[in-house]
C-alpha cells in the first residue's frame, strides 16, 4: 500500500472518533510529521552548508599556498642575484652609494613609486671596507625589488637582503630605524645562518611574529646567502603579512556578514594546559597580541585564543585538524551554535570559518508555524458539525496526502535518475515552505555534481596523455643501465623524464633528462607537456641533420620559446639535460636550475655533486645556458632526482633529506639500475608511514657497467 493511502485510511478512521479524540490525536500526529518534515531539512541544509563552506575554506587554503609558492620564488631569486654579485664586487657601483647608513635610496635604477622604493642600512660599527663591499653587492637586487613591487605587490610587506658584514636593504623603503638597531639579531636571521651551518640548502619559514619595521604580524621566508668562499653571507627575506591574507570581505559577500576567518594554530594553552586554537589574524586578533617590535624577541607575549563551550566536540575538533588537510564541524561559539570549518594552507596553519546556524534556521521556523496554522484550522472545522468533518477530513485526506506524497515521489523518481547516471533531473513542483528549499537545494547541488563527474573525467584522461609522453622502458645501450620513475601525488604532476639514444660524433649516446615544473596538478602537467614538446622541437630546429645539436643550443632554444609562452605567468620549469658516452663514460650535462645530478659508487663514503650555473627556463627568454663535463667511471652511479623526494615529510614533519637518499643509493650500488630505483622507493614508502605523496616524485638512475 502506497503512503498515500496510508495517510488517507489513518485520518479517516480517527475521524469517526469523539471530537475530542479526534482533535487531540490528530493535533499530536500533525505536530510529530511537522517536526519530522523539519528535522529532515534542517539535517539536509546543515550538510549541504558544511560542505559548502569546507570548499570555500580549501578555496582560500590553496590561494595562500600559492602565494607562499610565489614568496619563496621571490626570495630565492633575490638570494640568488645578491650571491652572485658579492663574487663579482664591481667598485665602480660602490662608489655611486651612500655612505650614511639609514638613507633611503628612493628611484634608484629605475625605482620610482613609493611601493618599489628602496632604502639601504649600515649599523654603527661597521667597517667601511665592508660597508662598501656589501652596498655594491646589494644594488643588484633592486631591479629584482622593482620586479617584485610590480608582480607580488599583494603577497608581501617587507622584502629584502641582510649580509652578515652587516649592511642592508630593504624595500619598500623605510625611515632610518635607530643607529644601534641590528637586522642580525632578528630570529628569521639567526635561523637562517644555522640553517647555512647545518649544511641545509632552501627557504626557511617562522613567524608569525610582529614586523620590526611595520609592527604588523606577519609570516618571514628567509634564504641563507653562500659567500665566494663558501661561508655564510647573509640572508634574503620577505615578509607575508597575515590580515591582508583573510579576504574576509570576498568570503562574506559569498555568505553572511556573520561570517568570521580566522588564521590559527593548535597549541597548547598555558592557563589550561590543553590543546586550542591560537589567532594569529582575524576580527580579535590585533587587541590581544603585544609586540617588542626592536628587542629582537619577534614574538606575540599574548594574543586571543578561538574557543568553543562543547569541550568534547572542540577537542575531536582539533584532533581532525592535525589528521585531515580539511575538515567541518558543528558546535557553539561565543553562546550560539556554528558551523565551523577549516583547511591548512602552510603546515602548523589552518585557515577557520565560522559561520551561525541561524543563517539557515528562518526555513525551519516558517515550517513550524505554517503546520501549527493548518491544524488549527482543521480543528476549527471539525466542530461546526460531525457529518461536515468527516467529509471534511475525507477530503482534506485524500487531497492533502496527494500535495504531501507528489513532491516525495519526485523527489525519489529524480534521486533514481541520478542514480542512473543522469544528472539533468530537476524538481519542478513549487511551493511556499521547505519542500521548495528541498528543491532549490537539489537543483543547484546537480549541475556541480555533473561538473564534478566531468572533471574527473577529463583528468582520468590527462592522466592517460601524460604518461604516454614518459618513456615506455629503457633505451638499450652498451655499458649503461638505465632505469626511471615517474609518480604523481595528484591526479597530474609537473615531473617530467625522458631517455633516448642520440648521435654525437657518428657515435650512439644516451641523452637523460628530468624536470619539475612549479606546484602540481593539471596547470603543471600542461606546462610539463609544453616544455616537453619544445625540448623536441629545439633538437630538431637547432640541426637538420641526424647529428644531435650541442646541449647547450638545446636547452637556450626551448628556454626562449617557452619563455614567450609563460614569461608573465610566474610559473616556471627546471631541467637537468645530461649526455653520456657509453664508450668512455664522458658526461655532459646542462643545469637550468634543477637540483644536480649526483655520481655514487661502492665502497666509496658520499657522494660527487654536478652543479653549474642556470636559471630555470620560462624567467629570461635570452640567457644562454653553458655546458659541463665530468668523467663517470665503471661501476659508478648516476642519480638525477626531484624534490619530492628528498622533501618528503613523515607524519612528525621531518624531512627524508638527500643524506638518506644517497646512503641507500650507495649500498645497492653494486645492483642493476632498477634495483636501486626500487630500493630508494621503498625506503620512501617506509619513510612515510603510510601518508600520501606532498609532491611529485620522479627519479632516474644510470649505471655504468664494469668495476668500482
Amino acid at each position: 500500500m502506497s503512503l498515500r493511502w496510508k495517510i488517507f485510511l489513518f485520518l479517516l478512521a480517527f475521524s469517526l472518533v469523539p471530537m475530542l479524540v479526534v482533535s487531540t490525536v490528530h493535533r499530536q500526529e500533525t505536530r510529530n510529521l511537522g517536526s519530522a518534515i523539519i528535522g529532515q531539512i534542517r539535517l539536509g541544509l546543515s550538510d549541504i552548508v558544511a560542505h559548502e563552506i569546507t570548499q570555500t575554506a580549501r578555496d582560500h587554503a590553496l590561494v595562500l599556498a600559492r602565494s607562499k609558492s610565489a614568496l619563496e620564488f621571490l626570495v630565492e631569486v633575490a638570494a640568488g642575484q645578491t650571491a652572485q654579485a658579492l663574487s663579482r664586487r664591481d667598485a665602480a657601483l660602490a662608489a655611486a652609494l651612500p655612505e650614511r647608513p639609514g638613507r633611503p635610496l628612493a628611484g634608484e635604477d629605475g625605482l620610482e613609486n613609493d611601493r618599489a622604493a628602496v632604502s639601504v642600512f649600515v649599523p654603527n660599527g661597521t667597517p667601511d671596507a665592508a660597508a662598501r663591499e656589501g652596498l655594491e653587492a646589494m644594488r643588484a637586487v633592486f631591479p629584482v625589488f622593482r620586479d617584485a613591487a610590480g608582480q607580488f605587490s599583494e603577497i608581501f610587506s617587507l622584502v629584502g637582503v641582510v649580509l652578515a658584514s652587516g649592511p642592508w636593504v630593504l624595500s619598500p623603503g623605510q625611515a632610518a630605524l635607530p643607529g644601534d638597531f641590528d637586522a642580525r639579531g632578528l630570529a628569521w636571521y639567526q635561523a637562517a645562518e644555522k640553517a647555512f651551518a647545518a649544511g641545509q640548502s632552501g627557504c626557511l619559514w617562522s613567524g608569525p611574529a610582529p614586523d620590526p619595521v611595520t609592527g604588523r604580524m606577519v609570516f618571514t621566508v628567509s634564504r641563507a646567502l653562500s659567500g665566494p668562499d663558501g661561508t655564510f653571507a647573509g640572508a634574503a627575506f620577505a615578509q607575508a603579512p597575515l590580515a591582508q591574507a583573510l579576504q574576509e570581505g570576498e568570503i562574506s559577500s559569498q555568505w553572511s556578514s556573520a561570517m568570521r576567518t580566522y588564521l590559527a594554530s593548535v597549541l597548547v594553552h598555558p592557563e589550561t594546559g590543553k590543546k586550542a586554537l591560537r589567532v594569529w589574524a582575524g576580527p580579535e586578533a590585533d587587541a590581544g597580541l603585544s609586540r617588542d617590535i626592536l628587542s629582537g624577541a619577534e614574538r606575540p607575549e599574548a594574543g586571543p585564543w578561538l574557543q568553543s563551550d562543547d569541550e568534547p566536540r572542540y577537542a575531536a575538533f582539533l584532533e581532525r585538524m592535525t589528521a585531515e588537510p580539511s575538515g567541518a564541524t558543528v558546535m557553539s561559539f561565543a553562546g550560539q551554535e556554528c558551523f565551523w570549518a577549516y583547511a591548512t594552507p602552510v603546515e602548523d596553519m589552518q585557515f577557520v570559518l565560522v559561520l551561525p546556524s541561524k543563517v539557515v534556521a528562518p526555513y525551519a521556523e516558517e515550517a513550524r508555524k505554517e503546520v501549527q496554522e493548518a491544524s488549527g484550522m482543521a480543528l476549527a472545522t471539525a466542530g461546526a458539525a460531525s457529518v461536515l468533518v468527516l467529509l471534511a477530513v475525507a477530503l482534506g485526506a485524500f487531497f492533502g496526502s496527494k500535495a504531501v506524497t507528489n513532491p516525495l515521489a519526485e523527489v525519489m523518481r529524480a534521486w533514481e535518475r541520478v542514480a542512473a547516471g543522469d544528472f539533468s533531473a530537476r524538481l519542478r513542483f513549487k511551493t511556499r515552505d521547505e519542500r521548495a528549499a528541498l528543491a532549490r537545494a537539489f537543483n543547484e547541488t546537480m549541475p556541480k555534481l555533473a561538473d564534478h563527474m566531468r572533471l574527473r573525467e577529463s583528468l582520468e584522461l590527462a592522466k592517460q596523455v601524460q604518461q604516454n609522453l614518459l618513456p615506455k622502458g629503457p633505451p638499450s645501450l652498451p655499458g649503461l643501465d638505465v632505469a626511471g620513475i615517474n609518480l604523481s601525488c595528484d591526479e597530474t604532476g609537473g615531473d617530467y623524464f625522458d631517455h633516448f639514444p642520440i648521435r654525437r660524433g657518428g657515435a650512439a649516446e644516451l641523452a637523460v633528462v628530468i624536470g619539475d615544473v612549479t606546484g602540481h596538478g593539471v596547470p603543471s602537467a600542461l606546462l610539463m607537456a609544453t616544455g616537453r614538446s619544445l625540448l623536441r622541437a629545439a633538437g630538431q630546429q637547432a640541426s637538420g641533420s641526424d647529428e644531435a645539436p650541442p646541449p647547450w643550443r638545446r636547452i637556450t632554444v626551448a628556454n626562449r620559446l617557452l619563455a614567450e609562452d609563460v614569461g608573465d605567468s610566474g610559473r616556471f620549469m627546471t631541467l637537468l639535460w645530461v649526455e653520456i658516452d657509453p664508450a668512455t663514460g664522458r658526461l655532459c650535462w646542462v643545469r637550468a636550475g634543477h637540483d644536480p645530478a649526483f655520481v655514487v659508487a661502492p665502497g666509496r663514503d658520499g657522494a660527487v655533486e654536478h652543479l653549474g650555473p642556470g636559471l630555470p627556463l620560462g624567467i629570461v627568454p635570452d640567457f644562454v645556458y653553458q655546458e659541463q663535463q665530468a668523467v663517470l667511471s665503471p661501476g659508478e652511479c648516476l642519480l638525477m632526482g626531484t624534490d619530492g623526494i628528498w622533501e618528503a615529510r613523515d607524519a612528525s614533519g621531518r624531512m627524508y633529506g638527500k643524506t638518506r637518499f644517497l646512503d641507500v643509493a650507495r649500498r645497492h650500488a653494486t645492483e642493476p639500475a632498477a634495483a636501486i630505483r626500487d630500493a630508494v622507493l621503498a625506503d620512501l614508502v617506509a619513510f612515510k608511514g603510510g601518508l600520501p605523496l606532498e609532491d611529485d616524485v620522479t627519479l632516474v638512475v644510470v649505471r655504468r657497467s664494469g668495476p668500482a
